[in-house]
C-alpha cells in the first residue's frame, strides 16, 4: 500500500543476506501505492548500497536498480539507450535515476543475477500448478520458455508434479536449436506440447510503455517503447514461418499491431502455409483495419481479460476513445477473429472467474465502466475460456468442450455462471478440479 512499506519489506530481506548478494523483488505495482510512483535508485539505497538490489514492476517491462546493482553492471550517465530500452534519468542532472525499461535490463538478466537452481525449478513448478488447479484451470499456455524451464516440465510431467496441461511457446533465443533439431509447433503429448515461438515486439500496458500510434494522455510525445523495429519482426517472422512453427508475438499497441500483421501478411503471401494460426499476445489496441487484416490472416489474438478489473486505475492514461477499442473481446466475436481468455500472470491475475466478470461487465475493482462497447455475454466469455484456449493451441479436437471423446477435464463449480449477478462471478467457489479424470483439487 505504501513505498515505505515496500521498502521495509527489501530491507528485512537484506539483512539477512550476505553483503556483495543479490535482493530482488518482484510483482511492484506503482499505481496500487499511495504515492502512486515508481521506485528510483534513491529509495533503494536507503535499504542497502552493499547490495546490488533489483525490484521488478509486475508488468515485467519496468525494473528498478539501486546505485550498487547500476554500478555492477556498468550503468552510468554517459550509458546510452540501447535499441528496444530506455534509461530513466533526472531532469535537472541527466544521472541514472535507477528505473530501467524494456531491453536495456538485458545486462543484468543475462549475466549477473544468481543462477536459479534446478530445485527452485521444480518447487516453481509444483506452487505454481496448485495455484492454478484450485483457480480452476486445467490447461494452461506458458508464453515464454527457456531451455531450463523446458526441463523442468519434463520432470515434472515424469514424477507426476505437472497437474495441469501446459502448451509451451518458446523463447525465440532458442529456435535455432529446436529447428536444427527438428522438433516443430505440436511435438508432445496431451500435457506438454511444443507450441509457438515467442517473441516481444513492445511494452506493458500495465506500465505504460506499449507502444500506440496516438501518445499516452498527458503527454503530446509519449507513445511507448517499441522494443522490435519493423524490419527485425519482418526477417524473424519469415525465418520461423517458412519453417513451419506457429509465430507469437507480443504486441500490445495499434502501431505495433500493424507491424505484426504485416510481418505475418508477407510471410504468408511468400510461403504460403495452410491454416498456421499465428497469433498476437495481448493485441490490446485495435481499430476496424487491423481487425479486416486479422481475419484474413486467420490470426488469433489472446488479449487481456482481467485487467480491466484489476487494472482500472490505469485505465485514464489511455482516455476514454481508446478503451471502447481495447480488449476487445466484442469486436473480436464480431469479425469472426479466435480470441482467447489470456491474463500473462503476473501481470494480471490469472483466475479465469475473475477475467470472465471483467469481459462481461467492462467494471473494474472501484465500479468504474471501460469501454462499454465492448462486453460480451456470459456465455460467449465461457466459450472464450475453453473452446478458444484449445483452438489457439491446436487442441480442440481434444479438450476445451465436454464431449465423448474429449479428454476429462472438468472444473466443478459452485453456482452457475449464467444465473448469478455477473459483479459476482469471480467469487463463484471452484468446488473440483479434474484433469485427465483426477482430481488435482478439491474444496
Amino acid at each position: 500500500p505504501s513505498i515505505p512499506e515496500v521498502l521495509n519489506e527489501l530491507r528485512q530481506l537484506a539483512e539477512n543476506t550476505p553483503e556483495d548478494d543479490w535482493v530482488q523483488g518482484f510483482k511492484y505495482d506503482d499505481t496500487k501505492t499511495v504515492e502512486n510512483r515508481f521506485l528510483t535508485r534513491y529509495d533503494l539505497d536507503t535499504i542497502s548500497t552493499r547490495h546490488p538490489i533489483l525490484v521488478s514492476h509486475r508488468a515485467g517491462h519496468v525494473y528498478y536498480l539501486n546505485s550498487k546493482a547500476l554500478e555492477v553492471a556498468g550503468f552510468n550517465a554517459e550509458t546510452p539507450d540501447p535499441p528496444g530500452g530506455r534509461f530513466g534519468r533526472d531532469k535537472e542532472t541527466g544521472d541514472l535515476n535507477g528505473v530501467v525499461y524494456e531491453r536495456a535490463i538485458d545486462p543484468i538478466t543475462h549475466g549477473h543475477l544468481p543462477e536459479i537452481t534446478p530445485e527452485i525449478r521444480r518447487e516453481g513448478l509444483r506452487r505454481i500448478c496448485q495455484m492454478l488447479n484450485q483457480a480452476g484451470l486445467t490447461s494452461v499456455h506458458d508464453a515464454m520458455v527457456s531451455n531450463d524451464q523446458l526441463i523442468t516440465y519434463q520432470e515434472g510431467r515424469n514424477s507426476g508434479d505437472l497437474t495441469i496441461r501446459v502448451y509451451l511457446l518458446m523463447f525465440h533465443d532458442h529456435f535455432q536449436a529446436l529447428r536444427e533439431a527438428g522438433v516443430r509447433t505440436g511435438f508432445g503429448d496431451e500435457y506438454l506440447r511444443l507450441g509457438g515461438i515467442k517473441m516481444v515486439a513492445d511494452g506493458a500496458i500495465a506500465a505504460r510503455t506499449a507502444y500506440l500510434s496516438e501518445p499516452y494522455i498527458g503527454s503530446t510525445c509519449d507513445h511507448g517503447i517499441l522494443a522490435m523495429t519493423a524490419d527485425e519482426i519482418e526477417s524473424k517472422v519469415m525465418e520461423m514461418h517458412e519453417a513451419g512453427y506457429q509465430v507469437c508475438i507480443h504486441a500490445n499497441g495499434d502501431a505495433t499491431i500493424d507491424a505484426v500483421l504485416s510481418a505475418y501478411e508477407k510471410a504468408q503471401s511468400t510461403f504460403p502455409r495452410k491454416d498456421p494460426r499465428h497469433r498476437i499476445e495481448h493485441c490490446t489496441l485495435v481499430n476496424p483495419d487491423l481487425l479486416r487484416r486479422m481475419k484474413a490472416l486467420g490470426c488469433v489474438a489472446t488479449p487481456f481479460c482481467t485487467y480491466v478489473y484489476y487494472h482500472g486505475e490505469k485505465m485514464p492514461f489511455y482516455g476514454d476513445s481508446r478503451l471502447e477499442w481495447m480488449f476487445a473481446q466484442r469486436s473480436f466475436l464480431d469479425h469472426g477473429i479466435t480470441a482467447t481468455g489470456a491474463t500473462d500472470y503476473p501481470p494480471g491475475p490469472f483466475e479465469p472467474l475473475l477475467g470472465i466478470q471483467s469481459c462481461v461487465t467492462r467494471v473494474d475493482s472501484d465500479g468504474r465502466l471501460w469501454g462499454a462497447s465492448q462486453k460480451i455475454s456470459v456465455q460467449e466469455a465461457l466459450q472464450i475460456y475453453t473452446i478458444n484456449g484449445a483452438y489457439a493451441s491446436f487442441e480442440e479436437d481434444i479438450k476445451g468442450s465436454i464431449e465423448v471423446g474429449k479428454l476429462a477435464d472438468l472444473v466443478v463449480l459452485g453456482a452457475d455462471p449464467t444465473q448469478v449477478d455477473p459483479m459476482t462471478i469471480k467469487d463463484i467457489p471452484v468446488e473440483r478440479t479434474i484433469v485427465g479424470g483426477v482430481t488435482v483439487y478439491e474444496a
